[in-house]
């Protein structure tokens, strides 16, 4: 990965920023809380967020400030095959166009966090933000599942704070129900969670560890959903 991988995502997301955010606003309501939670941070922040659509990807970056210091946003994906098989093949077959709005792949099915998510240690070691939805899949009926031990991985391998993120109102979101304005879309940041929120200051961290962790996180963001409910 070249040093100026950032350049792309950094120039697309703002170059859609105002536009994004104007539609947003309009068609859904956009309303982002919390964003005081994100003051005093430095760069290099891991994301974490609940999944339900293709449009929550877009939410997250939309809702920071223009020009915030937290962006360009990368983000976790599926390999490219998994796309193959899904409308947005057109476009995502090549991974090209993925690779330039900031996503990459997690190899699956190695059972290695080292190697599967190589190219999001090197983001985050190169202190730029990173969004990863958990779960690891977008929900098939609105209900949360487990958390995976991804997040809480990269957590404990950068020594960067997780910043838990609840997204109410996208799950089988319509073209009809967006451009209708049937929907209001609210969007909550919590606090930043640290090593010692997510492994309670245990000196030696295991899988097992990094699943709870993960779970730890879930649970943040299913009561930042549950405000957003409200």
């Amino acid at each position: 990965m070249k040093k100026l991988y950032y350049i792309p995502p950094l120039f697309l997301q703002t170059l859609i920023w105002i536009p994004a955010r104007l539609i947003l606003i309009f068609f859904v309501g956009l309303k982002v809380n919390g964003l005081e939670n994100l003051k005093g941070l430095e760069k290099g922040v891991i994301f974490a967020s609940n999944h339900a659509n293709a449009l929550d990807p877009i939410l997250l970056p939309a809702s920071l400030p223009w020009f915030s210091k937290l962006m360009p946003m990368f983000y976790t994906s599926r390999e490219n095959a998994f796309y193959k098989r899904k409308w947005m093949k057109i476009f995502f077959s090549s991974g090209l166009l993925f690779k330039a709005w900031g996503s990459y792949a997690v190899e699956i099915g190695i059972h290695n966090y080292e190697e599967s998510l190589k190219p999001h240690i090197k983001i985050l070691n190169d202190k730029h933000s990173l969004f990863i939805f958990p779960e690891g899949e977008t929900t098939k009926d609105g209900d949360f599942k487990e958390a995976k031990g991804g997040v809480a991985f990269l957590a404990h391998k950068t020594n960067l704070p997780v910043v838990p993120v609840g997204i109410n109102s996208t799950y089988k979101i319509s073209w009809e129900n967006f451009f209708l304005r049937k929907r209001k879309i609210v969007l909550n940041i919590g606090k930043p969670m640290y090593l010692k929120d997510i492994f309670d200051d245990k000196k030696e961290i295991t899988i097992d560890d990094y699943k709870s962790g993960a779970n730890k996180i879930m649970d943040e963001i299913k009561e930042l959903y549950k405000e957003t409910s409200q």
